[in-house]
């Protein structure tokens, strides 16, 4: 049975997926159904979650000092 919450994440879920989609970033959101969950419950936007995982996602460097 689906509770008003589980259709309110769903529905934040296939926000996430539109912006990721609208940005060319669907690589950077997960296809397992509660990946996001956290982010969710957290009160955190579709944008913002999105945005968060676009930072982690970028490359900064090897990390190794060497320019």
């Amino acid at each position: 049975m689906n509770t008003p919450l589980d259709r309110s994440y769903k529905f934040w879920t296939m926000q996430l997926q539109n912006l990721a989609a609208e940005r060319d970033l669907e690589w950077v959101v997960s296809t397992q159904p509660d990946a996001h969950r956290a982010a969710y419950e957290s009160g955190l936007s579709p944008d913002e979650e999105l945005t968060a995982l676009a930072d982690m996602g970028q490359w900064h460097g090897c990390g190794c000092g060497g320019g």
